[in-house]
């Protein structure tokens, strides 16, 4: 055999398959590059697992149709100039392949548009072809539509999961990003349908507790500064755990990392029995250049060049901070707490009889309200809307098959499930569901029933609820004007939660 020289567009789609390996490399590839452009909202958009779409739409600085055609080229970026820069990266990219190496292997358009420019630069790209190149509209920002993922390498197209596993790996690599960026707003979309939509927050810990449910079991949070390294952290209690690495979330100047240095420590500090892990988001601040990030052409290995010495302090910050004997955690009456908290002092007049019902005067009628119906109501309509239920392990194997629209509604209520290989496990259910009435349950939910998901959250709600008779006037009062907001008249039981008797039919009553 003699030796050649590559084609161009070959070399090209090599490097693109170093790169792009699934359709969640696409995710991190474009939304590093939506960061990088100071984006403070990202939408990402998949359709079929992100096998036949994934979309990201940034309000970030955009480009000009100048710059737009020298980013689809290999080896151009914006993040550095010189070698000087490579010791100091503040930025996700800064090797100039992930657009070039996507529009390689997919149909690309790119959207994008400058707050200087009058109108968006729109480029349409076939296997690294410029096809088109026009005019349009938009807000300032980028749109970077991949369609068809490894079109023009059908082995690599193949080779990719089913369209649900896809759709996993995409969501994680979502999450990533939305654990250690809180002050971005972040939407993910699957198949047209809002999985997750985080709202930019200044709470760096608030996200981790919607991601990672099993943490409002019991968690501790730390920021810690030791030297010249920052230690921030939310983990689990020792006592909370999973069987896998899958809550192990390591972050290095805001970069999600797999390090193997980091999680033996986080191993030795917990000293947890065999193949039981613990749950921990875990951010360090460094000086740049103490790490090497380019050795790997995913970017998620970093080398500490003072490994030890960052392994030492991680060590001292956790140990510290487990040795506390107290730990957060959400509880049953903080859902209770929480499902009145948006309601201000009433400003009807109203008092309370029985301390069981509550008499309200409007303008046009006088109104009884039931309020532990009407309390009943609020907690069921606040446990729908968020995740709020311990979770408890299941003692025996349960195998379903849930579309994933039922499946990400069940785990905002404490189910939680693991795919092993094509078959979905059911792993936890929430505490009100009994482990004998799980086989049964999801037998209903496949066949389209949701009626005793509805009946064991309205038995729930009802023992949540403050009992009849035991009612104080602040509580009445904040479900008085509750019930003037949401409207609710049926309790989850279907029992009515208020009566209403108009001031006209008071006087025909009296014939007046």
């Amino acid at each position: 055999m003699r030796i050649r020289r590559l084609p161009e567009s070959l070399i090209r789609k090599i490097a693109a398959g170093e790169v792009i390996h699934n359709p969640s490399f696409v995710v991190k590839e474009l939304v590093e590059n939506s960061l990088d452009a100071q984006a403070n909202r990202v939408v990402v958009e998949v359709e079929n697992g992100g096998k036949n779409l994934v979309r990201v739409s940034d309000n970030g600085t955009g480009m000009t149709k100048e710059e737009v055609l020298v980013a689809i080229e290999p080896h151009t970026t914006s993040k550095i100039e010189s070698e000087e820069d490579l010791r100091r990266i503040r930025t996700y990219g800064f090797r100039g392949e992930a657009l070039a190496s996507i529009v390689q292997v997919s149909r690309t358009r790119i959207v994008t548009k400058t707050k200087e420019d009058a109108l968006a630069t729109q480029v349409l790209i076939t296997g690294g072809k410029v096809e088109e190149i026009s005019e349009t509209h938009r807000d300032t920002g980028t749109t970077v539509e991949v369609k068809d993922l490894f079109f023009n390498l059908p082995v690599r197209r193949k080779s990719l999961k089913s369209s649900s596993i896809e759709l996993r790996m995409c969501r994680e690599m979502f999450e990533r990003f939305a654990l250690v960026k809180n002050n971005v707003d972040f939407t993910f979309i699957s198949d047209g349908k809002i999985i997750h939509s985080f709202p930019a927050t200044s709470d760096l810990f608030e996200r981790a507790l919607l991601i990672l449910e099993d943490l409002r079991k019991g968690y501790i949070t730390f920021e810690e500064e030791l030297s010249d390294l920052k230690i921030k952290g939310i983990v689990s209690a020792r006592e909370i755990t999973r069987p896998n690495r899958t809550g192990e979330y390591f972050y290095v100047n805001e970069r999600f990392v797999i390090s193997e240095e980091l999680h033996e420590v986080l191993m030795k500090v917990y000293d947890l029995p065999k193949r039981r892990y613990p749950i921990a988001v875990l951010f360090i601040e460094t000086d740049p250049e103490k790490l090497d990030i380019n050795i790997h052409p995913s970017k998620i290995v970093v080398r500490f060049l003072e490994e030890e010495k960052v392994k030492e302090a991680l060590e001292e910050v956790l140990t510290k901070n487990l040795a506390r004997k107290w730990y957060r955690s959400v509880t049953y009456e903080e859902i209770s707490s929480r499902a009145l908290s948006v309601a201000e002092p009433s400003s009807y007049r109203w008092f309370l009889v029985k301390k069981k019902y509550a008499v309200v005067e409007t303008e046009d009628a006088l109104f009884f309200i039931d309020l532990h119906a009407l309390h009943e109501r609020v907690i069921y309509e606040e446990i729908l809307a968020k995740r709020v239920w311990r979770s408890k392990n299941l003692k025996r194997r349960v195998i379903t098959s849930l579309p994933d629209e039922e499946r990400e509604k069940l785990e905002k209520l404490g189910f939680s499930f693991q795919f092993e290989g094509e078959s979905l496990v059911v792993r936890k259910v929430p505490e009100f569901l009994t482990e004998d009435a799980v086989e049964e349950f999801f037998k209903e939910i496949i066949h389209g029933s949701t009626e005793m998901l509805r009946e064991k959250i309205a038995l729930a709600a009802c023992k949540l609820a403050t009992r009849s008779g035991e009612f104080d006037e602040k509580t009445a009062s904040k479900l008085v004007d509750l019930y003037f907001q949401k409207k609710y008249e049926r309790c989850p039981h279907g029992r009515p939660v208020s009566f209403r008797i108009s001031y006209e039919d008071l006087d025909r009553f009296f014939e007046r």
